[in-house]
């Protein structure tokens, strides 16, 4: 049994990334929590406390619309849906949230595309989620359709992974039926050969199909997603570490320069640094 949380602004974009998680995991079982937080602007912060019940009602009514909306796009399913509101910024109240009961297992986030160009930004809140949290959080692109994960590229960043760090994604490959392609990014000017070490992976991922592969690019994101093109891959993993190639993924001087393709899903789990 899952606990997933979904943090939703009420728009059509977060509506999609919804229904996502819930084909994604399945009904059976499954409690899917949907979180709108609410807070006044800055230049609001010495109003009066009726303006924050406003907030609250409108949050409140808006979540059992968008409750209503989703159940109408899964005519087929009947998942267990909760819904809370909550006055603070998204990260923090996601942050308290971390210690419900029963403890959420993935975020699950839509994620702002920009039309025409085929491509996205990690968003701020999207960043600030992943930074603070330490629950793993997946990412949804607007324009993505749910199809059963067939392919998963996994990004290897040469430090040591736990098992339990992987839960979620051993989860999704075993009940798809997933190949798990594991990458090793290494920097222009130095041979794969020199990167590539044993990572242990064949005993984390067990009886998972899973394949080793290296790609060479000074943009580790970049690199990854035009791999993923390439293998027509259905949802890329990578490691948040504090420290590490792909903490870099979550400044936010460097994520607003970074470009994903819109139709690939982002899983980010969460690693400790040793």
């Amino acid at each position: 049994m899952a606990h997933v949380l979904i943090p939703t602004d009420l728009s059509t974009n977060a509506l999609n990334a919804a229904v996502y998680a819930i084909h994604l995991y399945g009904e059976e079982g499954n409690t899917f929590s949907l979180v709108n937080t609410y807070m006044l602007p800055i230049s609001m912060a010495d109003t009066t406390p009726m303006d924050m019940d406003v907030l609250a009602l409108a949050s409140a009514e808006g979540l059992d619309r968008f409750a209503a909306q989703l159940r109408e796009a899964l005519p087929d399913h009947a998942p267990r849906i909760s819904v809370h509101s909550h006055p603070g910024d998204v990260a923090d109240v996601l942050s308290d949230l971390e210690g419900a009961t029963p403890k959420p297992d993935l975020v699950v986030m839509g994620t702002q595309g920009h039309s025409g160009l085929e491509r996205i930004l990690l968003g701020s809140n999207t960043a600030s989620v992943i930074k603070n949290l330490r629950t793993p959080v997946l990412a949804v692109p607007e324009q993505t359709r749910y199809t059963p994960p067939r392919r998963i590229v996994l990004a290897d960043d040469g430090g040591r992974v736990d098992k339990a760090t992987l839960k979620v994604l051993l989860d999704i490959a075993r009940w798809s039926k997933a190949e798990v392609m594991i990458v090793h990014v290494v920097p222009e000017d130095r041979t794969s050969e020199d990167d590539l070490s044993s990572t242990g992976y064949d005993l984390l991922l067990g009886a998972i199909p899973h394949s080793y592969h290296s790609v060479s690019g000074d943009n580790v994101m970049i690199a990854l997603h035009d791999l993923a093109d390439q293998s027509d891959t259905d949802m890329v993993v990578v490691l948040h570490r504090h420290r590490g190639i792909f903490e870099q993924l979550f400044h936010r001087s460097v994520s607003t320069r970074l470009a994903m393709h819109t139709h690939i899903p982002m899983l980010v789990l969460q690693q400790g640094t040793a």
